[in-house]
């Protein structure tokens, strides 16, 4: 069951489990941000500089596969339909890249950022807007996050089930549905336990909590981000 490790948190000791969440949204923003508007070369040193970011924080992307062969797919749709529209190998490439950018910002403050403490960065900053509920709007986001891992847990529990059944069928269609059917019962089912769970605990999603210090790790993620930033730019 590795391949269902994509999205999910893993708490480790690097430097971007010790960043606080907060610091990462708002580079994650200034990265996709800026991405819209940089030259081929700019997207390539972004993309090398993720890259080296996805080693440095042990990113399995070989238990990824599974689920990695869906962005393969839209990566090679993008390119190919990019290059039909422009007919230019660059612009082409510059979509690919982009799209690579993206892809590899959602896995690293998914691997590295618990729900929990993301809830407890965006509450405390939410909480001081006028006529904003920010506990509320951290806590919806913080169960989002939690539910969208058990939507890929769910898909690949109920294929290697059938797997070991040897289920066959021959109308694609008919397959597709049961498929569907079977990944949507076994989600509302998960759904339920959590609720379950939420409402022992006493869960309260206004309820403020103790907000997350900012740490020199933050410090040093904000210099090496403006750094990047500034250099990709002047490319």
């Amino acid at each position: 069951m590795a391949e269902a490790l994509i999205f999910h948190y893993r708490a480790q000791d690097t430097f971007l489990c010790k960043a606080n969440p907060l610091t990462k949204v708002v580079a994650v923003i200034a990265i996709c941000v800026l991405i819209l508007s940089l030259s081929l070369s700019g997207l390539l040193l972004v993309s090398a500089a993720l890259l080296v970011t996805t080693f440095a924080q042990h990113l399995p992307l070989r238990s990824y596969k599974r689920e990695l062969k869906y962005f393969a797919f839209l990566l090679l749709l993008i390119l190919i339909t990019e290059y039909m529209a422009t007919q230019s190998h660059q612009q082409a490439a510059s979509a690919f890249l982009r799209f690579v950018c993206i892809i590899l910002c959602g896995l690293l403050i998914a691997d590295s950022t618990s729900p929990d403490d993301l809830a407890r960065s965006l509450g405390s900053l939410l909480d001081g807007i006028p006529f904003i509920r920010g506990w509320e709007v951290a806590s919806a986001i913080e169960l989002t996050l939690s539910i969208l891992p058990m939507i890929f847990d769910a898909a690949l529990q109920v294929v290697t089930a059938r797997k070991a059944r040897l289920e066959r069928r021959r109308n694609p269609l008919a397959s597709l549905t049961s498929l569907i059917s079977a990944i949507f019962s076994l989600l509302l089912d998960r759904t339920e336990d959590l609720s379950l769970a939420l409402e022992a605990r006493l869960f309260d999603p206004v309820r403020p909590r103790q907000r997350l210090p900012y740490t020199i790790a933050d410090l040093k993620l904000a210099i090496l981000l403006l750094i990047l930033l500034l250099l990709a730019s002047m490319l």
